[in-house]
């Protein structure tokens, strides 16, 4: 045994025991075990066990909050009145809101409806959206010929009527509306006079903004928007979507649809020498618009025949977005797998809820198709119907200048979109879902430059 005292030893435990017991006289730990650190520390436990049951009491306790699957905005005024919120609006404002790239004298000569149709279309019919030049009125009779539905029409006249020696277009397209009933029944005007600042320019006009504006215009849920060119559609698009009702559940999705375009071959009047131009040989076309193909099987005839070729609008030498041995034979629809940014067909689609064409360019209709390609719609060739370029007027000449820009442009657009639609993409959470593929795969080179990584899905 140990003995008792003040002997180091008696610190250590006995052989006997257990477990050691250690003391310390630390000050902390004096503070620590004594009566008012304890006092403090149990009132600090209890105030924070109230505290949580407080909130969880508040939390339960409130009501809660109602969730509205469709909220309509109600006005704070005249909330029953049937009227539209910016009725009041003028028409300069909305337009000049609309069409953000032109200045105000362009967007002040714009006059929609200006000769409305006689007839009222119906939501569900498809409207050939489109626009006529001054000088090719006679286009809008060929068209009533051919297409039995609404068209919604831009007029862009670049000389006024009151020009010495200079026809009024206007009396021109007054008469024909008097003398064709199917001109006053199908056909909506939308008028665009250029300012007297902007004549004698050598800056071409705005296509892009004529195709929003008669798409913009159409009375009905879905368009045909079309160049003018003078093509013209040789079938009955409608009566093929009312055949297939599927197809119309693809539109309203948002997809797009292709009609092949083609054109009639033509054939010089005299031979060439070797100061001449084409202009000075003279083309004429192999078909007159009355022998035109009404069906697809005629058009292929035609083709073998060498009367009708393939339009490069649609048919792309590089990368063929429509395959036209696999068109001949087709029976069904058709998905685009290698699109092309060059490809500007005629398309059917909704008339809203779809991209508009940038009006950066003075006539780009690939930039239009394109936007509508990233943005997620699918191109669907359509087995029977197809456009027909007669050859009755020659092709918009540009100038070199306005090609160089248009080039430009389009470069640094394909660029600009391809940024624009992934961040889009990327801040909805749908950069992996099956709406972004387009985006994922025809972006690869452009996001792979600016260092974005691409994940596929």
């Amino acid at each position: 045994m140990f003995k008792s005292g003040n002997n180091s030893s008696s610190l250590l435990p006995s052989s006997g025991a257990s477990s050691p017991t250690y003391r310390s006289n630390h000050p902390i730990a004096k503070v620590l075990k004594s009566k008012p650190a304890k006092t403090i520390l149990v009132a600090y436990v209890g105030f924070c066990a109230l505290f949580t049951l407080k909130h969880i009491f508040s939390y339960h306790s409130q009501p809660k909050p109602i969730v509205y699957k469709h909220f309509d905005l109600q006005r704070t005024y005249d909330a029953d009145a049937s009227y539209s919120v910016v009725a009041n609006l003028s028409s300069s404002v909305i337009l000049s809101k609309m069409f953000t790239f032109h200045t105000p004298a362009i967007t002040d000569s714009i006059q929609p409806f200006y000769i409305r149709s006689t007839s009222t279309p119906k939501s569900e019919d498809i409207t050939l959206a489109t626009f006529v030049p001054q000088d090719e009125l006679s286009e809008l009779a060929s068209l009533v010929e051919r297409y039995p539905g609404p068209i919604s029409a831009v007029l862009h006249i670049d000389q006024p009527s009151d020009i010495p020696g200079t026809p009024s277009p206007i009396k021109r397209l007054l008469a024909m509306r008097a003398s064709n009933p199917k001109v006053r029944e199908q056909v909506d005007i939308h008028l665009i006079t250029t300012p007297a600042t902007h004549r004698q320019t050598t800056i071409q006009q705005q296509a892009n903004l004529h195709r929003n504006l008669a798409r913009f215009f159409a009375r009905s849920d879905y368009v045909l928007l079309m160049d003018s060119d003078g093509s013209l559609p040789m079938t009955n698009v409608a009566r093929s979507f009312e055949q297939h009702p599927q197809w119309i559940e693809k539109l309203r999705a948002g997809n797009v649809f292709v009609l092949p375009g083609f054109n009639v071959s033509t054939t010089a009047t005299s031979t060439f020498q070797d100061d001449m131009t084409i202009a000075d040989v003279g083309l004429v076309p192999a078909l007159s618009v009355a022998n035109l193909p009404a069906d697809k099987e005629s058009l292929l005839g035609y083709i073998r025949e060498g009367q009708v070729s393939l339009s490069e609008k649609t048919w792309k030498k590089t990368i063929r977005n429509v395959d036209f041995n696999a068109w001949a034979g087709q029976t069904r629809l058709s998905a685009i797998q290698n699109y092309d940014p060059y490809f500007s067909p005629s398309v059917v689609m909704r008339r809203d809820k779809m991209l508009w064409c940038p009006e950066r360019f003075g006539d780009n209709h690939a930039a239009c198709m394109f936007e509508l390609y990233l943005s997620g719609a699918d191109f669907w060739v359509l087995p029977n119907d197809f456009t027909v370029n007669a050859a009755t007027r020659p092709e918009n000449v540009v100038s070199d200048r306005e090609q160089m820009i248009n080039t430009r442009l389009y470069q640094k657009f394909h660029e600009e979109s391809c940024l624009k639609h992934a961040r889009a993409f990327y801040a909805a959470g749908e950069w992996d879902s099956d709406r972004a593929r387009h985006c994922r795969i025809s972006c690869q080179k452009v996001l792979a430059v600016w260092g974005l990584v691409i994940r596929q899905a």
